[in-house]
């Protein structure tokens, strides 16, 4: 008897709980997801937010699905922004396909200041593929997103205030896929051959690598003695943005033709890595010398990728000196030097070792280092490479 009734209850209680756990429909990408406290869009640059169902009046679970097919890097980009239509709380499940939880989500009353969750307010299933964690419903909407959003306006203004506060010109590279512009800085006489040439955010998702690239180039380019004497002897060309059309897709990777640029310099296929091609025969051709590459990324930790010595640059161990002179100066920040032989993969790193035989390196700047940390060490490795390449007799 006692068993016939738990098996009735066990009926009736299970299809309660169904119904009350029962979602609504999908709603597509580009189509707001209203629930009875909020509404979860996905309508400004730099957005991912998949397909959303409503599980209840406060919960939404999010759909974040890469732009390619596998494989594809797992670097699970999502934005989205939570109107609010009632107080409270929103509770949010990122379910992944083709990709695991990666980053802390962030949150933004105003698109520009941005805090982190504590890492101990967001719930990851053990394979990974989904997580769970609370918004405060505020007054306003609230951003919400795996890394800050730097987009292209962002670098417009940065751009605009380092060609008027320095010496260095602002110039159309050339356009994107889509027809973004995409912008180049140069800094130092057009009559100094020797070319210090860094690049950044081919990858979409990878914002701390951006935040060490601003912190380096204005280093450089500082209305200081150290700058000053670096600029008398050596011009810099910088490409700060050079996948706009990924980051204001909320790519995980790739351009809009579905390519990874960092493993398309030497076939350059794409328009963005063919505007680098035309850009360093340019520069072959007035004669000038790439002495040193920085290449700036993003990954889970502070680590720099390196020719190991089996592969000789101009001059040798340039790379390691000045890494290892770094590291002497900088706190609170903890890197490697990965020194790895030169392979065939056709990204930027091997690319100009190959064609240049110069120090290269990928700039790479883990995913949740604190930002200021990641300035400041960005500063001393921009003064000591100064310093170092000031020492050569090129």
């Amino acid at each position: 008897m006692m068993r016939g009734s738990w098996r009735l209850w066990l009926i009736a209680g299970g299809a309660s709980i169904l119904a009350a756990c029962a979602v609504g429909p999908r709603v597509p990408a580009g189509q707001p997801c209203v629930a009875k406290a909020m509404t979860v869009t996905d309508q400004f640059d730099g957005a991912r937010r998949g397909a959303c169902r409503v599980v209840s009046a406060r919960h939404v679970e999010l759909h974040i699905h890469p732009e390619s097919a596998p494989p594809i890097n797992d670097s699970p980009w999502f934005a989205f922004r939570i109107d609010p239509r009632a107080g409270g709380t929103a509770l949010i499940t990122l379910r992944y396909k083709d990709g695991h939880h990666r980053y802390r989500p962030k949150l933004s009353v105003d698109g520009r200041t941005w805090h982190p969750l504590a890492e101990s307010a967001v719930s990851v299933s053990g394979n990974g593929r989904r997580a769970k964690f609370a918004v405060p419903l505020t007054d306003g909407p609230v951003y919400v997103a795996a890394q800050e959003l730097i987009t292209p306006p962002v670098y417009d203004a940065w751009n605009r205030h380092i060609a008027e506060a320095s010496a260095a010109t602002l110039s159309e590279l050339g356009r994107s896929r889509n027809g973004l512009p995409i912008y180049r800085l140069d800094a130092g006489a057009e009559s100094n051959r020797d070319i210090l040439f860094i690049t950044g955010r081919q990858h979409p998702p990878e914002v701390s690598g951006a935040f060490a690239f601003f912190a380096f180039a204005e280093t450089l380019l500082a209305d200081t003695d150290l700058a000053r004497r670096f600029m008398s002897r050596f011009r810099l060309v910088a490409i700060p943005l050079l996948n706009p059309d990924g980051v204001i897709a909320g790519h995980w990777r790739h351009n809009l033709g579905g390519v990874d640029l960092n493993r398309n310099w030497g076939p350059f296929t794409e328009p963005e890595t063919q505007l680098v091609r035309d850009l360093l025969a340019e520069l072959d051709a007035g004669g000038h010398r790439i002495r040193f590459f920085l290449d700036f990324h993003s990954t889970k930790r502070n680590v720099f990728y390196t020719q190991n010595d089996d592969f000789v640059t101009e001059p040798p161990g340039l790379m390691h000196e000045w890494l290892e002179r770094a590291a002497k100066r900088i706190e609170n920040y903890e890197f490697t030097n990965r020194r790895n032989p030169v392979s065939e993969q056709a990204n930027s790193k091997n690319y100009m070792y190959t064609r240049y035989r110069i120090p290269t390196a990928t700039y790479e700047v883990g995913d949740e280092t604190d930002r200021e940390a990641a300035r400041d060490a960005a500063r001393i490795f921009a003064e000591e490479l100064m310093l170092l390449l000031l020492e050569q007799d090129y």
